[in-house]
């Protein structure tokens, strides 16, 4: 079922700080330009806003300036009944408590607390993690998933901006979102106590979608005081053995719900939040600027309206604007529909495009679980008839999922036009969007 972004308990709306960060080719009579990538991302999430700025979760608790919630006992204790005066002395610590309250209770349900200073304050539920603490004591299971909602919401940078979060959890629940098609990570641990060796379990896994729409402060960016780790070789969830949840969305699994990973006793997470982002780009004050992606590219075509002039080189391959799935940014996209054998079939922009050199070109792509496809070569023709293209072999993809290639025009030259062949063992359908530079 999936979650809609109206605050209701089960399905509530989360509010995130994200800031905005973030083969070799052959050149014929031009230098070669350096080597590109081509990078898997995917997803969606729950919206709320989002102002817990933490200038990085310390690694001995959840610590602001100073505030550390590993000393902030809650055995016996109901939220309501939680001395709360030790964190709210200024208004970092009053943020913490907020998370604090949004995290555990549904939307409707609220605590009043006093700060050092004898002023009230109201905090809003909103997630409904743990309603049990409200006038009950947090156990072990409690405090994970206040946890991973904490840890989920960290901006080191302080950017506000929106972020869908997904769990196992009935205040969660499961579901994507369109606008919010890449899958950052799942986080995890307990930030309330020091494990038996002193130390923090504070801890997440990356998503394919990572270093895509990079947001500053967050993972894929270069976080400065972070307060989780992630401990995988590889850095993923999926590749590190997490249990993806039963319940998908164009056949994507819509996060995790379990994880193994710690130096602590307790290393089995069962109460893990799965964050996916958008691809916007946003300002210091959580406004989008149009027309922009996450890492503050400029959008050139997005194929809302239609296929904006791009054209098949092989009548067989059918071009189309579409929205049957998640695009990257806006609602819609162009899909590429082949419906013969092995061969290779390219698409291209029009051919008065004039690119400087040295302009790197992005194409967001989404292959379909069962594609044919063998290879993905994004190409730069050079005003005057040369071309460089790079070839970057579906082994290196996830399919159902976004993908990014990339190509760079060399110096030296100008680029006329931009496109991408595909090398197909057979029918395949791919969906393209956000071309940038």
């Amino acid at each position: 079922m999936r979650p809609s972004t109206t605050p209701t308990p089960n399905r509530p709306l989360v509010a995130l700080l994200l800031s905005m960060t973030a083969a070799t080719s052959a050149g014929l009579g031009c230098e070669a330009a350096d080597d590109e990538e081509l990078v898997s991302v995917s997803g969606a999430a729950k919206v709320s806003t989002n102002g817990l700025s933490l200038n990085g979760l310390s690694l001995n608790g959840l610590s602001l300036n100073g505030l550390s919630l590993n000393g902030l006992s809650l055995n016996g204790l109901s939220l309501n009944g939680l001395s709360l005066n030790g964190l709210m002395t200024n208004d970092a610590g009053n943020s913490v408590a907020e998370y604090l309250v949004r995290c555990a209770l549904p939307a409707g349900r609220s605590v009043v607390k006093q700060d050092a200073y004898g002023t009230p304050h109201t905090f809003q539920g909103q997630h409904g993690l743990a309603p049990q603490w409200e006038n009950g004591t947090c156990d072990d299971a409690c405090k994970h998933w206040i946890s991973a909602c904490m840890l989920a919401h960290v901006n080191t940078a302080g950017i506000h901006v929106p972020i869908f979060i997904v769990g196992q959890s009935s205040g969660l629940g499961w579901g994507q979102d369109p606008n919010f098609p890449n899958q950052e990570g799942t986080f995890f641990g307990d930030v309330f106590d020091l494990n038996r060796i002193g130390k923090v379990d504070a801890y997440y896994c990356s998503g394919p979608g990572f270093d895509k729409g990079v947001v500053e402060g967050r993972i894929g960016a270069n976080q400065v005081g972070a307060p989780y780790r992630n401990m995988f070789a590889s850095g993923f969830c999926h590749i590190n053995g997490c249990l993806a949840s039963d319940a998908k969305t164009n056949n994507v699994a819509d996060g995790y719900k379990m994880c193994v990973m710690g130096e602590g006793p307790v290393t089995a997470w069962n109460e893990t939040v799965t964050v996916w982002r958008q691809n916007k780009s946003f300002t210091a004050n959580g406004q989008v600027v149009a027309g922009k992606t996450a890492d503050g590219r400029t959008v050139r075509y997005d194929f809302e309206s239609g296929v904006d002039g791009w054209t098949a080189g092989n009548t067989q391959l059918v071009l189309s604007s579409s929205n049957a799935t998640v695009a990257q940014t806006g609602s819609r996209f162009m899909k590429a529909t082949y419906a013969s054998g092995a061969g290779t079939l390219r698409v291209q922009s029009p051919s008065n495009l004039g690119l400087p050199a040295g302009t790197k070109v992005s194409f967001y792509l989404y292959l379909a679980s069962d594609s044919k496809l063998t290879s993905i070569n994004p190409f730069v023709k050079k005003t005057g008839g040369n071309e460089w293209k790079v070839s970057n072999p579906v082994t290196k993809v996830l399919k159902g999922s976004w993908n990014i290639v990339t190509i760079t025009v060399p110096s030296g030259c100008s680029g006329s036009q931009v496109g991408v062949e595909f090398q197909t063992g057979g029918a395949f359908s791919a969906n393209i969007d956000a071309v940038t530079w």
